[in-house]
């Protein structure tokens, strides 16, 4: 229905206007925003970064895409909430830019923290969805596993071949955002697994339920609020995984001592972007779970804080 055909961005405040998305969801669809935000307005616009800026690339396109923005939208001012202090050094030569990973807008309340007594039934979970770069293949020695990720029509061959590798492992496709808690607790640690992406939600989600992670070297910002007591970092090989695994089911760690950690170092850049978007408001700015970007919203949701897509049916706001 055109009624509900809505921009990939979130209003957090209406006036004056605080808009919210991932940095390409926005500066790859000026177009559309274009016509559904007045030339003129007076705006705040956040963009939170959903992959590296650190890649040069990345970083090139940013800075050439936000110049576009800034010529249609002259009265908005623009922030990006970047994951690593690497790229608030590089992207602070052409926009206003501070340290905020996005795993510290992840909602607590979601995730309740494991219990340490309760017998696991998996080795380990890896919550990403089938595609190369979150090197799956680097999980294939792990004799408990849980993998919880959908794949995209284009990425179907591939995502059977990797499948094919995993008979030990049980595949979850979908599950409500509800229960990734409740999966999460039934594992002794998370994995994160590719060399570059953005700061990946799973390892916020993992910490806060208290599991210990996997990880591998990497670019995008996940180790930024990684307690460093609950991280075995490892070669990107399926041995050293594997081995890593083991490590955290003959070590483990007091659940609620990761949470804590977690959200001490996230308290401060939550802290810092209330206080920022608080002043800009004038008042006190509600900051819902992920920033509501990409989430899954209700109707009512949509349309007190959804952003309408203008040129056919009904106009948007």
């Amino acid at each position: 229905m055109i009624f509900f055909n809505y921009l990939p961005a979130w209003e957090l405040n209406r006036s004056p206007r605080i808009v919210v998305a991932f940095e390409m969801d926005f500066l790859r669809n000026l177009d559309a925003f274009e016509k559904a935000i007045p030339r003129k307005e007076r705006l705040t616009i956040i963009l939170q970064l959903g992959w590296s800026a650190e890649e040069s690339e990345v970083a090139t396109e940013l800075r050439v895409r936000l110049s576009q923005a800034r010529e249609l939208f002259p009265e908005a001012r623009f922030i990006v909430l970047a994951n690593t202090p690497g790229e608030v050094k590089i992207l602070k030569e052409f926009t206003e830019v501070y340290l905020a990973q996005h795993n510290a807008f992840l909602d607590p309340a979601r995730y309740p923290v494991a219990d340490a007594q309760t017998r696991k039934r998996f080795d380990a979970i890896y919550i990403a969805r089938i595609t190369p770069f979150k090197r799956h293949k680097l999980a294939t020695k792990i004799r408990r596993l849980h993998l919880i990720g959908d794949y995209s029509s284009r990425e179907s061959d591939y995502a059977r071949n990797v499948l094919s590798n995993f008979s030990q492992a049980l595949w979850t496709r979908q599950l409500p955002s509800f229960l990734i808690g409740r999966a999460i607790r039934n594992a002794s640690c998370g994995l994160a697994l590719s060399a570059v992406e953005g700061a990946m939600f799973s390892c916020g989600e993992y910490t806060l339920c208290g599991v210990p992670v996997v990880n591998t070297p990497n670019r995008g910002g996940r180790d930024t609020l990684l307690p460093e007591f609950a991280v075995r970092m490892v070669a990107p090989d399926s041995d050293s995984v594997a081995e890593a695994v083991t490590f955290w089911l003959e070590h483990p760690i007091d659940p609620r001592e990761i949470r804590q950690e977690f959200l001490r170092m996230a308290k401060p850049q939550k802290g810092f972007v209330q206080e920022l978007l608080n002043s800009i408001a004038g008042k006190k700015v509600f900051l819902p779970h992920k920033l509501n970007i990409r989430c899954h919203q209700f109707p009512h949701q949509k349309w007190l804080h959804g952003i309408r897509r203008k040129g056919g049916g009904i106009p948007g706001r």
